[in-house]
């Protein structure tokens, strides 16, 4: 009677066993295979790029060209520009909690940015590092902070159109790029800032 017993015991060990090392082995090949549908599936193409920095048009070879350094520098200060004036709405939400129309601006400003990495990309320029992170001092009030927003985004206004249009003139993918941000600092951020002032 032991014996059987033993037996049976056994044999339900080397069953458990089995089964174990068969969900293992079963769980690696499964794992594996997704893992490759994964791989595929990220791998950047004209038609599953959806990201920022991978904007890509059909038909279209990256980079479509390279820009003389009048355009680089223009595109430098404007992105230079919109970093800065995100570090500062951050640093505002860092001292004084999520508050309006700084947290709204804020993913405003992630849009600006975005937009201009787009044309980094599609000219196959490198993207600017944000200097500003850290650099930024913050008003003792809100309100003091609301009219450095009023300053900054008349600032950045006239700096589309004084200095960075005239020199992107000859690029308009770059040019429209501009007038939507100048556009969105004069008739939106601006107006925000005034009414929070």
């Amino acid at each position: 009677m032991k014996n059987k017993n033993l037996e049976k015991t056994q044999i339900a060990y080397i069953v458990v066993i089995t089964l174990f090392i068969g969900l293992f082995v079963g769980y690696s090949l499964v794992g594996t295979k997704n893992r490759g549908a994964q791989t595929q599936e990220t791998q950047i193409t004209k038609s599953t790029c959806l990201a920022d920095d991978c904007l890509l048009v059909d038909d279209l070879e990256y980079p479509v060209g390279t820009l003389p350094t009048e355009v680089r520098k223009a595109l430098d200060a404007a992105i230079d520009d919109e970093y800065k004036a995100l570090s500062v709405y951050e640093a505002v939400i860092y001292k004084f909690g999520t508050v309006r129309p700084f947290s709204m601006i804020r993913g405003a400003e992630e849009q600006h940015i975005a937009s201009l990495k787009a044309i980094y990309d599609k000219y196959g320029l490198p993207t600017p590092k944000n200097n500003w992170t850290g650099k930024i001092t913050v008003p003792k009030t809100i309100t003091e902070s609301c009219q450095i927003g009023v300053e900054a985004e008349i600032a950045n206004a006239a700096l589309y159109r004084d200095t960075l249009l005239p020199a992107v003139s000859a690029y308009p993918d770059i040019q429209q790029v501009f007038i939507n941000l100048m556009n969105a600092s004069e008739q939106k951020h601006l107006s925000a800032f005034e009414r929070c002032n």
